[in-house]
């Protein structure tokens, strides 16, 4: 599996982004245009690019993404073979591509939140272990990657509560979705993000920086 990112330090010039832009399908181009500020404007783009990169890498020989398809909850696919799954946290972005079957992402910046507001997300032995230091981000933020990568892979959007979801080590279990496996991505201390597979997943990731201006 790989696993690509970039990190705008600065938002890209305005040639660049135009010319990036006018790569995508004219919906794609629409919804980026949509977003309000420039960093999620940005970051969904760079996210795109890191895809075409990523499936130009596997060796798909027409890399238009036109081709993509979507379920009926809008969740963007290759095939049932070939999966991506795409994230983002402030100016870091990340996509991982699966060549063996459904993916999901998520990173997140390790950053202090009230973890008050997600009492409702965690099963009780989540809970005593999250809620044991309240100065402690790292153990809510990776038990949240796990779950949010969870949902992402499986697809159905909102439609799974967080707390349906029993996280033991690198496994998980899904209510009505049966058994998943987690991976961490070391990226930096300031980070946390886990990728969710079906199938068991032992070979080490591949991570792959990109740089765009």
């Amino acid at each position: 599996m790989r696993v690509y990112y970039a990190k705008l330090d600065q938002p890209l010039t305005d040639a660049n982004y135009k010319r990036y832009l006018n790569q995508m399908p004219i919906a794609i181009q629409e919804k980026i245009q949509r977003y309000k500020n420039w960093e999620d404007a940005h970051t969904s783009l760079v996210g795109k690019l890191l895809l075409i990169q990523g499936l130009k890498d596997i060796g798909l020989p027409t890399i238009d993404l036109s081709i993509l398809k979507y379920n009926q909850y809008g969740r963007p696919y290759i095939s049932k073979k070939i999966d991506f799954n795409i994230s983002h946290t402030q100016t870091l972005v990340m996509c991982a591509i699966n060549t063996n079957g459904d993916v999901g992402i998520d990173v997140e910046k390790i950053n202090p939140i009230d973890k008050t507001d997600f009492y409702d997300c965690w099963t009780p032995k989540e809970t005593e272990v999250i809620y044991k230091d309240t100065t402690d981000y790292y153990t809510f933020y990776n038990y949240w990657t796990k779950k949010e990568a969870l949902v992402k892979a499986i697809g159905d959007g909102l439609n799974i509560p967080l707390k349906n979801i029993e996280i033991s080590g690198s496994q998980a279990t899904v209510v009505n979705h049966g058994k998943w496996y987690l991976k961490e991505i070391s990226l930096s201390e300031k980070y946390t993000a886990h990728i969710a597979t079906k199938e068991p997943y032992n070979s080490p990731i591949v991570l792959i920086q990109k740089h765009y201006l």
